[in-house]
């Protein structure tokens, strides 16, 4: 195990009264600038706190340092709105705890149980899978890279990430590359991972650039990564493919199932090689039309000719295929998610017989949750099943995690609901007897696999390491050349460069690296950044951002004959204070958390705000408020970045990055 050599990590900070504050305020007209007091100070207990006491719009912002001790944290007043008993917080965090409905409390609560999502951050389109004792799930990442994010898990609940698949998207196509960055609502979507015969397969269609498939025989190492290719040995560099997932049958045979988002946006069914690299019923050049149905023998068999058909996932359980796939629009059988089942993959012909390639029979159908007009989602669909190991029952216990398609500031996110299996049906959520049965949605319930050990898919950094943690990314794939852990040991340097059109576009900005916002009750974000080799032109800061649409930043621009702190939004800035001349060190601190969500509305949103220090002692807030939303279907991210259009020069050295989140009680009601 490798160990930080450094010690002195930033301050954990927790708010108690930010978002009532924030909501009583919403619609004043004042705005946050740096002409107030001081917000951080020390109380006579030695525990530092964070208070406005001037905001003409926030006139009480607290927080506090997570302290070890119970009974500090009991007796000291201003962790809370009001001085108020213990029992009283019991009771609070009991009513947070089992309400039906998702707020800032997620994951593991550290009693045994676990409250959804798992993880309140864009993990969008889950796929889960159990080899053996361990469990691992892959994502989407559209222009993100590394591609396709890798997790694992011992119990369901507490997902880390331990790798990528495509490590270099611009081998990809150079629309993935910093010199273009032109991959925003296009890329990796809905990959899916399988285990078979020692080794994992992920199959992802990038929905821009083709058909591919990688292997390995270890998940958190380096993935062979290659094209798919049609019957005659060419790679199905297609546009317009999504969503695929393939199925070995007992006699070895292979298949996959992929959709085709478009004018006619169906589900289709391939022959694949045994090997799984090539199908055997598609054409290149065929696949490669838009806006038709593909005919079989040269764009696989069609399966599902309901408008929407996608997230398809097959699997074999007791003698049955089944096929599930989610409707999001109405035009088939109705917006929701469907399973089909048959004893044969290409379903029964009316006299018994089998379906066949080009030839297909007809399917059970149910779907796992009730349709509306307009249709809205109560269980999570676009995921997958997982079974946990036969110890309990015969059958074993099943799951599925699947995303809820809400849109808030953490995007999609990954939910764990109980399947019961009823009549050879799998039935997901609670509280179900019958197969004709819609199940509850499941918003806390007892971990499927007990364990102690807890953890989170992203986190702090100090940057002691000489690679980069697996936690980060990067938006498009970055200029390997201008970034560095081992120019200076124990800081990532990232040097400016001038954005990939030379406008002053945050969105065409190289190497800006992040993490996925994990929504919950309190969050709070910090980086402490040598600022001295910044140049003439440069910008640099903290930022949050989603996928393409909108972002705001706070940080230092560089004029040089002086410096500035800066805030920007959507293309819009304003300068705040000089900065001394000979300083060296900036904070930048976002401060956030959970807002109650309209659950009749499928986009909401999370204010959030940003704060400097230049002693990392006295912050001041700077800038507006920011409305961290969902965008181009990914949610919020959190990251670093600089770039410089005026001479493409420049550096910073990012001394630490520290992530602190609230996501479950402090104490056991």
């Amino acid at each position: 195990m490798q160990h930080s050599r450094k010690q002195d990590n930033p301050i954990p900070l927790t708010f108690a009264t930010y978002q009532k504050d924030r909501k009583n305020n919403i619609n004043k007209k004042h705005h946050l600038n740096a002409m107030y007091t001081p917000i951080i100070k020390i109380s006579q207990r030695g525990v530092l706190l964070l208070t406005l006491t001037c905001f003409a719009s926030y006139p009480r912002l607290n927080a506090h340092i997570n302290s070890d001790s119970t009974k500090q944290k009991h007796e000291t007043a201003e962790l809370y709105e009001e001085i108020r008993p213990c029992t009283k917080k019991h009771q609070e965090d009991t009513a947070k705890l089992n309400e039906q409905a998702q707020n800032g409390y997620w994951g593991d609560m550290g009693d045994g149980t676990y409250r959804n999502p798992i993880i309140a951050a864009d993990f969008s389109d889950p796929d889960p899978i159990r080899v053996g004792d361990d469990f691992y799930m892959v994502t989407s990442t559209f222009e993100t890279s590394p591609g396709v994010t890798v997790l694992h898990s011992k119990d369901l609940v507490n997902w880390e990430i331990i790798g990528a698949v495509l490590d270099d998207l611009s081998k990809v196509s150079p629309a993935f590359s910093f010199r273009k960055m032109r991959r925003y609502n296009g890329g990796v979507y809905a990959p899916c991972i399988r285990y078979h015969k020692g080794k994992f397969y992920v199959y992802v269609n990038l929905y821009t650039d083709g058909m591919f498939v990688a292997t390995t025989r270890n998940p958190a190492g380096k993935w062979d990564v290659q094209p798919l290719k049609d019957k005659f040995g060419q790679p199905l560099q297609v546009e317009g493919w999504t969503d695929p997932c393939p199925i070995w049958d007992e006699n070895g045979n292979a298949y996959l199932a992929s959709s085709t988002p478009g004018k006619n946006w169906f589900g289709y069914l391939f022959q694949m090689s045994p090997d799984g690299t090539q199908l055997l019923d598609a054409e290149t050049e065929h696949m490669k039309q838009r806006g038709i149905v593909y005919e079989y023998p040269k764009g696989g068999t069609l399966y599902s000719r309901n408008y929407s058909t996608e997230g398809n996932k097959l699997y074999r359980r007791n003698g049955y295929y089944y096929l599930l796939h989610i409707e999001f629009l109405d035009g088939g059988n109705g917006a929701g998610t469907y399973v089909y089942r048959s004893r044969n993959l290409y379903g029964t012909k009316a006299d018994g017989s089998p379906g066949t390639p080009g030839d297909i029979g007809t399917y059970e159908i149910k779907r796992i949750d009730p349709h509306g007009n307009p249709y809205r989602q109560v269980l999570p669909g676009q995921g997958g099943l997982v079974e946990v190991q036969k110890v309990d029952t015969p059958d074993g216990r099943w799951y599925w995690i699947a995303q809820f398609n809400r849109y808030g500031p953490d995007g999609r996110t990954p939910c764990l609901v109980p399947v019961t299996w009823i009549d050879d049906w799998p039935v997901i959520g609670d509280s179900v007897s019958s197969p004709n049965e819609y199940g509850k949605m499941c918003w806390r319930a007892a971990k499927p696999v007990q364990s102690s050990h807890t953890t989170l898919p992203h986190g702090s950094d100090d940057f002691s390491f000489s690679t980069l943690k697996k936690l980060w990314a990067w938006n498009h794939q970055p200029d390997s050349s201008r970034w560095s852990l081992s120019v200076r040991p124990g800081f990532l340097r990232l040097y400016a460069d001038a954005t990939a059109d030379s406008t002053d576009s945050f969105f065409k900005a190289a190497n800006t690296l992040h993490q996925r916002y994990m929504s919950s009750d309190t969050v709070i974000i910090t980086i402490k950044v040598d600022v001295t080799g910044t140049t003439q032109g440069q910008k640099a800061g903290l930022t949050h951002f989603n996928g393409g649409v909108h972002y705001a930043f706070c940080g230092i621009a560089d004029y040089g004959n002086s410096k500035h702190i800066i805030y920007e939004a959507d293309g819009k800035s304003k300068n705040g204070p000089r900065l001394p001349s000979n300083l060296k060190t900036l904070y930048i601190r976002s401060v956030s958390g959970f807002e109650k969500r309209d659950t009749n509305r499928q986009y909401t949103t999370e204010g959030q705000h940003f704060l400097y220090s230049i002693d990392g002692q006295n912050f001041y807030p700077f800038g507006d408020e920011y409305r961290m939303g969902t965008g181009n279907f990914r949610g919020d991210m959190v990251g670093i970045c600089t770039y410089n259009n005026q001479n493409n020069r420049g550096y910073i050295d990012v001394d630490k990055f520290h992530y602190h989140i609230k996501n479950k009680p402090a104490t056991r009601p």
